[in-house]
């Protein structure tokens, strides 16, 4: 279950890591800029690494779930964190990929 999660996050922070950069403002919903594009590939290429192994997909799946679920959280208090402007719609994806972290992290008692 963590390798899933490490695996499928990684891909779709990666697209949207590169997606950033090609397009600014995608539907009203996720503006990008800069420094959040290589947060997104950074995390987008740990994520597909970890995905390889169950030991290292289950850390990233911790660290990341917890990251990934307070990130959501403040997101809704604090609109510019670190320079990085955070929508609802991305708030509600950090919450939903930090809880599948947590989730996948926790739940998963074969690896």
């Amino acid at each position: 279950m963590a390798q899933a999660f490490a695996r499928t996050v990684g891909w779709l922070t990666l697209l949207l890591g590169i997606l950033g950069f090609f397009v600014t403002d995608l539907f009203g919903l996720i503006s990008f800029d800069t420094t959040h594009n290589i947060v997104h590939l950074v995390l987008g290429v740990l994520g597909i690494a970890a995905g390889q192994s169950g030991k290292w997909s289950k850390l990233y799946a911790q660290v990341f779930g917890v990251i990934y679920l307070l990130l959501g959280i403040a997101g809704f208090f604090i609109a510019d964190l670190i320079g990085i402007h955070l929508e609802v719609a991305e708030n509600l994806v950090h919450i939903i990929f930090g809880a599948w972290g947590l989730y996948a992290a926790l739940g998963d008692k074969g690896e």
